[in-house]
């Protein structure tokens, strides 16, 4: 069981001391430009689910859309394999993105490198809903203003480029 205060002020550190901050390896940009905004402006919720509550959690965070940016489903990652969780994003993912919804994920035995950052939260796993319209637009902006010029493919393939295949 997760201690939700905990990770709670885990996953705040983590996003001011790293999602936000500029990293010299990224080109001198944070790994997320628009968390900083987004925290501040409270368009961020943070929820907690089991893995067998996660298809109705994020049935339920879609929702909560409509006033935030993203909804952050915050679950015990020894409860289910990289693996597993990869395929249960892929098909969720079959089924929101014809509705404008994405789900990103985030598991700490799974490594996720940019340029040679670590870019995994690495305390518990993460499920992060957004609308796949503004998430895409935010990308074109970023893309024309270089913020990509220091991700390989394999990195751009896996976070990004997907996305745009309907």
């Amino acid at each position: 069981m997760l201690d939700q205060d905990e990770i709670k002020q885990r996953l705040n550190h983590w996003m001011v001391n790293f999602v936000e901050a500029n990293n010299p390896q990224l080109g001198n940009w944070p790994p997320c430009p628009y968390a900083r905004a987004a925290r501040l402006g409270n368009m961020i919720e943070v929820r907690f689910a089991s893995v067998p509550e996660l298809i109705d959690a994020v049935r339920a965070a879609a929702d909560a859309l409509s006033s935030k940016d993203v909804v952050v489903i915050c679950f015990d990652h020894t409860a289910i394999s990289p693996e597993y969780l990869q395929e249960f994003v892929r098909g969720m993912n079959q089924a929101l993105m014809p509705n404008d919804y994405v789900i990103l994920e985030d598991h700490p035995d799974s490594p996720e490198y940019v340029n040679g950052v670590r870019m995994n939260f690495g305390h518990c796993g993460l499920l992060l809903l957004q609308k796949l319209s503004k998430l895409n637009n935010a990308a074109d902006r970023l893309k024309t203003q270089g913020y990509y010029d220091t991700w390989d493919q394999a990195a751009l393939d896996d976070v990004v480029t997907w996305r745009y295949k309907k």
